[in-house]
Formats: structure tokens, C-alpha cells, sequence
């Protein structure tokens, strides 16, 4: 435990000293040699900060974090700077755009990617390809994992404890690796099957069809390397996505319901299929460092609304490392990782991802330039068809990754609940549908309570929603004929305290059934399996429904429906 008013370790969570709360975690920072020209991974509570372990050498403040630049990427940012091969026998690394040469910086601005000549480079990158030498890098890494072996067996060691102790309340064949294929989930895969002895572990890969080339390789050779582990890919067949795209737009930053639909939701149908209803374990690859609202996730976590699958507790063995203590590990151990982060790439998960930032959107052009000209050419389709008056600039500066809403997008209308208040009834709404009424219809209404057609009235189609708890009647839903709506239905509250509440929930069924688009979200908030989304139909089992609301709550999903925020629009 730490200390950051005193800035000292402590064995408690309370500061003896200052009162204050304790971190869990120690933070870290990177030094630098000059005699060995590496880094040096140290505690800010370390006393020996200054002097380097390996040679005994001074040492100084360097940076926060850094990653290593490998022979790739350093001959990549040598072209860009007109001196190919200038730093090939140099130690090279980098955070952000701010690269470091034998210890000096050098920042390599956005400009010089926009700017570049996209063919040249590719020309070049081929002409000095065999003469792009490893030997070097290869000497500094080996240094590198010398001078910090001490810090390298303390992450492990930590990390193996912390999966043997979270384990024990869980059954070895309820354990699952979540993989991802980036550098994160290759660590955590590492760490969980060395630190149970256990091979065999279930590793679900989320092939979101927007995966890098490369990455898909990666995942074939781990396979392939890992033979004995229990390798599932989880995919989603049904959807394409640039369908979607054309349906409801193309993702961005605030509306990337594209992770629902292509990760999320596919890897729930594979978890639900091998475990039915059981609470599983699944180790993550998620470290804190790497955003704001990650920083503030728990190590262990169930139930929360950062869970996006509802069955699972999720767990983070390497959530505290740093960029630099994730590639110590690596590159000590010798793992095997995705070649893309050869290339400059720093984070591998969907190529066109609305979080991606200019350097892999510059990557991009390079190394995948049909699939970088269809999507640009789409964006660009997309900005004409909402209307933009200047879309080769609303797409070419990045304004459509802060999209927002569906204005423009016919698909809108489907999420506006259209209705009438019943001057027949008290308590009681005429809602329009964009199709007719079928059995699956009812079946949304399943997480209210018990649903009986034999108690309603059958001559107008009426089915009634029992209380589970006291039987009683809540809802009456009756199939209704209104003029100006082609469809509507008639649903109406008794025996409850807040009939407002019970009918806008009423209403988030009413904008799942017309405004789906089997975004999957709603399966992966059911940790009974209940809810599934076959062909255009969303159904709810009754017989597994357990009523927890979960899917009709704002808390978990704001306004019933994952569409609500992705096509709400401004009036």
C-alpha cells in the first residue's frame, strides 16, 4: 500500500502519518541510463532512484511511461524525417509522439503524418526492408530485461498471487480468458495459464470482423502454439458491418454500439452456450493506465455497470502495470505478441475503431490501404447523406468520430415511443408499432411478472401481467386499432403504486420492438440466457426469465434500449 500525500509505504489502508487513504498500487517512473542507453523501471517510493542496477551507473528522470520502438516502426519514422536507417544501431523508444534517441527527445508532431506522401513511403519502407538490421535492438532489449529482473519478478510474483488467490471461490472449468489478441490480453493469458499450472484454460477470442490482418494471424499461431488450451471465437455471422453502418451510421467515440454488437454480444452467446446459468470467472487484459474511466474500474468486479456481461466476474491480474512493466514481462519471457505493434501500431483492437488516433489512422493508409479506401470512401458517403455541406473535411479532420445522435438518419424515427393517452381508461397509453403484433411481442413483457393469455379477454386479444411476488393483475396489454397508426397496441397499469414508472419501462419493450437492431446489448445484461435475438426477433424465454429488470432499467441500459443514445435526435 501507498501513501501519496506522504509519499511512503504503509501496511494499512489509512496513512498512520497524514490519515489519508492508501493506493493499492505503487506508482512507477522511468529513468534512464546513459552508460547502458535503456530504461529503468522505479518505484517513486524506491531510494536508489539515481543509480542504474546493472552498470551502477547516474541515472535520470526520464518520463512517466514508454513503450519500446521496434527496427519497424523506428525505419517507418526515420523515412518521415528523410534519414532512412539514422537510428539503426540507436536505443529507441517512445510515448505518444514524443520518441526518445539513446535518451534524448524528439517529438514527431500529427503533421508529418497528414502530410506525408502515402505511396513514397510504401516504396521506401520495401527498398530498406533488408537492410532495417535487428541486432542492435535486439542487445538493448536484452539489457533492458537484465537491468530490470528485479522488477520483473515483482509484477509477476504479484500477478500470479493475485490469480491463485481469486481462483479459490471459483471451479477450475468456470475460468475463462478473455482474448483479444492485443498485447494486454496476450500478458494476461500468459500470467493466468503459468500462474494455474493449467494449459487447458477456455480462451474466447472476439473476432469483431474489424480486426487488423495481423491480429488474426496472431490468433491462428497462438492457437497453434497453444494446443492444449480451449480456444473459442466468438463471431458475430449475422450482421455486416457496413450494413449497419448504412442503417444507423458509422460509430463514433460517444456511440460505439459496434462493440456490443460485433464483441459483446457474440461473446456472451458463446458463454451462454458452455455455461448456461452459471457466474464464471474471466480474466481480463484491462490496466488502468490506459484511460481515465478505466482507471477508476476495480481489479475484481461483478455486477457493476462496467460489467458488460452480466454472468461474469471479471478480474485484472496485470491491472496495475505500467506500458513499460506490460513489455518488460513480454520481451523478459520472451511471449509471442502480435506483430502489428512491430509496426507503430499502439493499441490492436478494430483497425477503423473511432478512438483510434492519427498515427494509426496514418498506419492504416500504409499497411491496409484497400481496407483504409473503403472505409474513407463510406465516411465520406455518410457526411453527404446527413447533409454536411464540406464532407471530405468534416471526415478528413476527424469530426464524424464526435458524431453524435441520429439526426439525418431515417432509422431515427424507430426510437421515438409515438403514443396516446387512452380517454377511455385511466392509466393507459395507445403506443404505435412499425409492425404487427406477434407472440414474441408478448414476450417482452416477461421481466414485469407472470404473462397469461387465458386471463385476458379473448375476444380482443387482451393478455394480462401477473404480479410474481402477489399474483395480482399489472398490466393489461390488448392489440388496438387507432386511426392515423397502422399498428398499435393498448397497454394499460392497475394494482401499482406508480403507474408512471411501471408504463415508461412498458414503453422501453415498445422501442425494443420497433427500433432493434440486434445490437445484442440486452443478451449480455441476462445472466440467465433469457433474452436472445434470432434472424429480426427479439424474444424473452419465460421460463428463464427471472424478473431482475435488468434490461428494462435506465441504469443499466438508458432508455431500455442500447439505440436510444446511437439515434436520439434533436427536435
Amino acid at each position: 500500500m501507498w501513501c501519496k500525500t506522504c509519499n511512503k509505504i504503509i501496511y494499512d489502508k489509512t496513512c498512520p502519518t497524514c490519515g489519508g487513504n492508501a493506493q493499492e498500487d505503487i506508482p512507477t517512473e522511468v529513468y534512464w541510463c546513459d552508460n547502458c542507453c535503456i530504461p529503468i523501471i522505479k518505484s517513486v517510493v524506491d531510494s536508489n532512484k539515481n543509480s542504474c542496477p546493472l552498470c551502477g551507473g547516474k541515472t535520470h528522470y526520464l518520463c512517466a511511461d514508454l513503450r519500446p520502438v521496434f527496427p519497424e516502426e523506428r525505419l517507418l519514422i526515420e523515412i518521415l524525417l528523410g534519414k532512412p536507417l539514422v537510428w539503426n544501431k540507436m536505443s529507441v523508444w517512445a510515448t505518444n509522439n514524443r520518441y526518445y534517441i539513446n535518451g534524448k527527445a524528439k517529438i514527431i508532431s500529427n503533421s508529418i503524418f497528414s502530410n506525408a506522401n502515402i505511396q513514397q513511403i510504401i516504396v521506401q519502407l520495401e527498398e530498406y526492408k533488408e537492410k532495417n538490421d535487428y541486432s542492435a535492438f535486439s542487445s538493448t532489449i536484452k539489457l533492458f530485461c537484465e537491468a530490470n529482473n528485479n522488477r520483473y519478478n515483482y509484477i509477476k510474483n504479484e500477478a500470479f498471487d493475485f490469480v491463485q488467490s481469486t481462483v479459490k471461490s471459483f471451479n477450475s472449468e468456470d475460468i475463462v480468458i478473455s482474448f483479444s489478441g492485443g498485447k494486454d490480453s496476450t500478458a494476461t493469458a500468459d500470467v493466468v495459464t503459468r500462474a494455474l499450472g493449467d494449459p487447458s484454460i477456455v480462451h474466447i477470442f472476439g473476432n469483431t470482423t474489424l480486426e487488423f490482418p495481423l491480429t488474426i494471424e496472431y490468433a491462428q499461431r497462438y492457437r497453434k502454439n497453444n494446443p492444449k488450451s480451449i480456444f473459442k471465437i466468438a463471431k458475430n455471422k449475422e450482421q455486416d458491418f457496413y450494413s449497419v453502418c448504412e442503417d444507423i451510421g458509422p460509430p463514433a467515440r460517444m456511440m460505439r454500439w459496434c462493440c456490443s454488437m460485433f464483441k459483446t454480444g457474440p461473446i456472451t452467446r458463446v458463454l451462454n452456450n458452455l455455461y448456461r446459468n452459471k457466474q464464471i470467472l474471466t480474466f481480463y487484459g484491462i490496466r488502468k493506465c490506459e484511460s481515465i474511466s478505466r482507471s477508476k474500474y476495480s481489479r475484481v468486479t461483478q455486477g457493476t455497470e462496467s460489467v458488460k456481461i452480466q454472468k461474469q466476474t471479471v478480474a485484472s491480474p496485470i491491472f496495475y502495470w505500467s506500458d513499460l512493466e506490460l513489455w518488460l514481462y513480454l520481451l523478459t519471457d520472451k511471449v509471442d505478441f502480435n506483430d502489428a505493434y512491430r509496426l507503430g501500431y499502439d493499441r490492436v483492437g478494430c483497425w477503423c475503431c473511432p478512438n483510434n488516433n492519427d498515427r494509426a489512422q496514418f498506419l492504416a493508409k500504409i499497411y491496409m490501404p484497400e481496407e483504409y479506401k473503403k472505409w474513407h470512401d463510406f465516411l465520406v458517403g455518410f457526411a453527404k447523406s446527413i447533409g454536411k455541406p464540406d464532407p471530405e473535411v468534416y471526415i478528413d479532420t476527424g469530426k464524424w468520430k464526435a458524431r453524435q445522435g441520429g439526426n439525418g438518419i431515417v432509422a431515427a424515427e424507430d426510437i421515438k415511443i409515438k403514443f396516446t393517452n387512452c380517454t377511455a381508461e385511466d392509466n393507459a397509453k395507445i403506443y404505435q408499432l412499425n409492425k404487427p403484433i406477434t407472440d414474441n411481442f408478448f414476450s417482452l413483457f416477461y421481466p414485469f411478472g407472470k404473462v397469461s393469455k387465458e386471463l385476458g379477454r379473448k375476444m380482443i386479444g387482451e393478455v394480462i401481467v401477473l404480479d410474481v411476488k402477489h399474483n395480482v393483475p399489472i398490466l393489461s396489454i390488448q392489440p388496438f386499432k387507432q386511426e392515423g397508426y397502422d399498428y398499435s397496441v393498448k397497454i394499460k397499469t392497475m394494482n401499482v403504486s406508480n403507474h408512471d414508472d411501471l408504463q415508461r419501462m412498458a414503453g422501453y419493450q415498445i422501442r425494443k420492438y420497433n427500433a432493434c437492431r440486434k445490437c445484442l446489448k440486452c443478451e449480455s445484461l441476462c445472466k440467465t440466457g433469457a433474452i436472445s435475438i434470432t434472424g429480426d426477433t427479439y424474444r424473452i424465454d419465460g421460463n428463464k426469465c427471472v424478473h431482475c429488470k435488468k434490461c428494462v432499467s435506465s441504469k443499466y441500459l438508458d432508455g431500455g434500449c442500447l439505440m436510444t443514445s446511437y439515434l436520439a435526435t434533436k427536435e
